[in-house]
């Protein structure tokens, strides 16, 4: 089981590092970020399934992360802290479907209790799902995988309706919404999701320009490419590969 801890506190964080028991919870490996753009390349390399997440950092909100993180990852445990009591963010906190919210300074054994029930609330996930596995129940999980995969294989070129029902042999508008209620979006919002975590990869990993970059994730117009980049990200491109 593996956690994400976010805080743009740095004192904190290597506090709640030491006092807080995490292994005794049941958690293998601890990450750790200071900002929402760090903590987003670890979630696009690492497989997280709990993150916890301070609301008030510089730049990106703790909220604002968890946004962009349900589109993508529906299926991490969020726990929110936050010093404020504020109703309003309690409320975009339910919304967003965290599982708890917490007030700083949070006492470290409250902290152990809640990511120990976070770890059983995985752990039932997985079970309930294995269990589907083999009862044969749900069978449109595999159709679903077989999409994903294609998708990201798939990412830069022209995919159309036609290409998803030829793949799997079913309507499109039937596995369109099984592919939603997986994923949490339509083939083409995944699609458009992925190609911008690619774009992220080749702009912190490359020096290809934006033209580039644009052609090889699969947008002729570069323009068209830094509108999705900025409304995904709230930055241009050049603006993010500025930030490594």
């Amino acid at each position: 089981m593996n956690l994400l801890l976010v805080d743009d506190e740095v004192a904190m964080v290597q506090i709640m590092k030491e006092a807080v028991n995490w292994k005794k919870q049941g958690i293998k490996e601890l990450y750790t970020a200071h900002n929402a753009d760090e903590a987003k390349d670890i979630l696009e390399s690492t497989k997280i399934d709990i993150l916890v997440c301070d609301i008030e950092m510089p730049g990106e909100s703790g909220l604002e992360l968890i946004k962009w993180m349900e589109d993508i990852y529906p299926e991490i445990i969020s726990i929110i802290l936050t010093g404020y009591p504020d109703f309003n963010y309690a409320r975009s906190a339910v919304s967003l479907g965290v599982y708890q919210y917490l007030l700083k300074p949070v006492a470290f054994e409250e902290l152990e209790e809640v990511v120990h029930h976070a770890v059983e609330r995985v752990e039932e996930i997985i079970s309930s799902r294995n269990r589907k596995d083999m009862t044969g129940i749900e069978e449109m999980s595999d159709p679903v995988r077989v999409i994903k995969e294609y998708l990201e294989i798939h990412y830069n070129e022209v995919i159309t309706r036609k290409n998803i029902e030829s793949l799997v042999h079913l309507n499109g508008d039937y596995v369109n919404r099984e592919f939603r209620k997986y994923t949490g979006c339509t083939f083409m919002e995944y699609i458009q999701k992925y190609r911008i975590i690619m774009a992220k990869k080749f702009l912190r990993e490359t020096s290809m320009s934006m033209a580039e970059i644009s052609s090889h994730i699969g947008y002729d117009s570069p323009a068209y490419f830094a509108k999705i980049f900025k409304k995904q990200t709230l930055l241009t491109p050049s603006e993010y590969r500025n930030k490594k």
